[in-house]
């Protein structure tokens, strides 16, 4: 028994294992170790190379089942990839120009996602170049350098709000910003050529006092074909002196430029170079054809309201020089600091006035001077209480107000400079109405300008004859500057009163009225002035009737065919043949049925005058739109009418944002970029 057990040990044992030198054991695929042969005198093999990650360009490729090629996921285009020949270079060449996967990345570049408060998020449309233009639109209209796009702050902000923006610098800014104003002007220039458009201007020049060159503006008002009134700059340029023949040659070259070939009037202020630069430009202007200019320029002149009304006001202020330098030493008193300020608002809390806007105004600009009193008037209790209760502003008007002259302050007002200013406000009230109707440029302003007119004659003609002598003195002075321009059609342009007929409120009646209020009925200067201005509207209407009217095609009048001589040809019938031959008679004798138009605008029914819920003024263009098609030659009379600008006050604005555009960190400016940065704002101002 022992020996059997000794057997079956032996069966079930294994010799033992010889531990493997180093050599001998390495890894395979799956990590397990396993016996390799000892290398002896060989070289160990070299490590199995490890497998690479796939490259990127893969995310935009499927493979196919063969391992060589592949295919594009957005055009489906087979594209060669064998590893060992060239690789992805083919995948990375064909993606850069594939038209399909640009459009892809496009329309993921435009995908925002936009919260709420509340944390819902949604995604939104971002579109890379409309972002760009509207950087380039906020630097032109907030007038801010080109340096901004460059700027610290605006980097943080497009990070912060739109991490996928990509800031541009100051040239790229510059030339986009240019880019866009020659589109414009292309644009503007078509206009002018294919549709002929009527043009009626108005320019006024600008010294700038930081650079001191003389900056030119002509700015165009035309009605287009959907009766709405345009406005644009046509040119901001730089000239040498303001002499006539400079200013002629400036308007001749602006209307080369952009291809205007009609021009019916030129809004000007009253300085005498202005009188013969308008000569100049109407001899040279009347070159071009016969329907450049209306009746050979006869009425192209337009002298600014705006400008007329401040000569006549600043004769009038003249006279009540005193009380109005008196009230605007105590409103500059209560401005100077805050302790004033707040001392004069305790005065109007116990005389339970509310304090309001309280302007100090511009010595050279009456209207400024106008609203001034009229709010120093409303606070006239909380003056006074200053002068009888503050030290500080009674002592104020006995300091010297100029060491050289060594005289003291005028004022305080007293009560009869209050009474004096009280009158003067309500004086020039009619004036400001004026003022204000007159400096609209976005709206017509043609047919109320007669209107203005009028009623700023008939108050001189009431105050001229008060019983207060310094009221009498101060309208008789005004009265005398008011003929200068304004006494009848000697001074004044008839198309001022021909625009009031154009108003479907007033028509003649209202004119007739006005000559009846101011030269009474019947009078021989009433009848010479309505005569003039019936004759200069025939006249003018005539001119338009023949220009409109299609020529006849019959050379000889004498051969117009008669209805009794008259013979059918072998293939016509009789219902053709006198349908052709009415419509040749009408077609020579059209003309005289048309010349009614005037006639029968002028014999119908006014329009009711309806005050707007809204507040809203009457919009004459509408009513011309809506009967452009009963009236079509006197529409077009109309449209050129009522694009007639009563100030240059439109030109004049150019010059408030000239002056912030030119400030003294911008005067390196070229001005050719002035001139486009103006022409840019006032397009994106009047779109927005």
């Amino acid at each position: 028994m022992p020996e059997e057990e000794n057997v079956n040990v032996e069966k079930d044992t294994e010799p033992p294992v010889q531990p493997q030198t180093t050599e001998e054991v390495h890894s395979d695929v799956t990590g397990q170790k396993r016996p390799r042969p000892a290398s002896g005198g060989d070289k160990p093999p070299k490590p199995r190379k490890k497998y690479a990650k796939r490259a990127p360009i893969w995310e935009h490729f499927l493979q196919r089942e063969d391992p060589t090629k592949s295919y594009c996921k957005y055009c489906l285009a087979e594209i060669g990839c064998d590893s060992k020949k060239v690789g992805t270079s083919p995948m990375i060449g064909h993606i850069k120009v594939c038209k399909h996967y640009k459009d892809w990345v496009d329309k993921e570049n435009q995908k925002v996602l936009s919260g709420d408060n509340k944390g819902n998020l949604k995604v939104i449309k971002y579109d890379p170049h409309l972002f760009r233009r509207s950087v380039n639109e906020m630097v032109v209209v907030n007038e801010l350098p080109f340096s901004f796009v460059e700027s610290e702050g605006w980097k943080r902000f497009c990070f912060n709000v739109l991490p996928m923006y990509k800031t541009f610098c100051r040239k790229t800014c510059s030339q986009d910003i240019v880019g866009m104003y020659l589109e414009e002007k292309e644009a503007l220039k078509t206009l002018f050529r294919v549709e002929k458009q009527r043009v009626s201007l108005t320019t006024d020049i600008w010294t700038c006092p930081i650079t001191s060159f003389n900056y030119m503006v002509i700015t165009g008002h035309w009605v287009n074909t959907e009766w709405e009134l345009q406005k644009r700059i046509l040119s901001f340029k730089v000239i040498t002196d303001h002499k006539g023949d400079t200013i002629a040659g400036q308007l001749l070259d602006c209307l080369e430029e952009w291809g205007i070939e009609k021009v019916y009037t030129i809004t000007v202020d009253n300085a005498r170079n202005n009188d013969k630069a308008l000569d100049a430009f109407k001899e040279a202007f009347k070159l071009i054809g016969l329907q450049a200019l209306v009746k050979d320029g006869k009425f192209i002149h337009m002298r600014c309201c705006a400008h007329i009304l401040n000569l006549i006001v600043g004769d009038g202020l003249k006279k009540a020089q005193r009380e109005v330098v008196a009230v605007r030493n105590a409103v500059k008193y209560v401005r100077s600091n805050f302790s004033r300020l707040k001392s004069f608002s305790l005065r109007c809390e116990t005389a339970k006035l509310c304090r309001g806007n309280l302007p100090l105004d511009v010595v050279t600009r009456w209207n400024s001077t106008y609203l001034m009193l009229n709010s120093a008037l409303k606070l006239r209790v909380a003056f006074e209480k200053m002068e009888a209760e503050d030290k500080l502003y009674c002592a104020y008007f006995l300091e010297e107000e100029e060491e050289k002259t060594k005289t003291k302050r005028i004022g305080p007002p007293t009560s009869s400079d209050w009474d004096k200013v009280s009158r003067l406000v309500k004086f020039l009230k009619v004036f400001y109405k004026g003022t204000v109707t007159f400096s609209a440029s976005k709206t017509v302003t043609s047919t109320l300008c007669y209107n203005e007119i009028v009623d700023i004659e008939r108050s001189l003609i009431t105050k001229s004859h008060s019983p207060e002598e310094e009221t009498r003195k101060m309208a008789t002075a005004m009265r005398d500057k008011f003929d200068k321009y304004w006494d009848g059609l000697g001074n004044m342009n008839p198309l001022v009163i021909v625009a009031s007929v154009f108003d479907p409120r007033n028509k003649m009646r209202f004119a007739s009225l006005c000559f009846d209020q101011l030269y009474g009925k019947d009078t021989i200067e009433n009848r010479k002035l309505h005569a003039s201005v019936s004759s200069v509207m025939s006249s003018m209407y005539e001119d338009y009737s023949f220009k409109l009217s299609k020529p006849v095609e019959n050379e000889e009048p004498d051969s117009q065919p008669q209805p009794e001589n008259f013979v059918l040809s072998d293939d016509e019938d009789d219902c053709e043949g006198m349908l052709s031959l009415f419509d040749k008679v009408v077609g020579l004798k059209g003309n005289d049925d048309s010349c009614n138009e005037l006639k029968m605008y002028l014999t119908e029914q006014t329009e009711a005058r309806i005050e707007n819920k809204l507040g809203f003024p009457y919009d004459v263009l509408s009513w011309w739109r809506r009967n452009c098609p009963k009236f079509p030659i006197l529409s077009e009379f109309a449209r050129d009418v009522l694009a007639i600008q009563a100030s240059s006050v439109a030109s004049e604005s150019a010059f408030s944002t000239s002056g912030r555009v030119l400030d003294p960190y911008r005067s390196s400016l070229t001005p050719y970029m002035v001139e486009m940065l103006e022409i840019q704002q006032l397009l994106l101002h009047d779109s927005s």
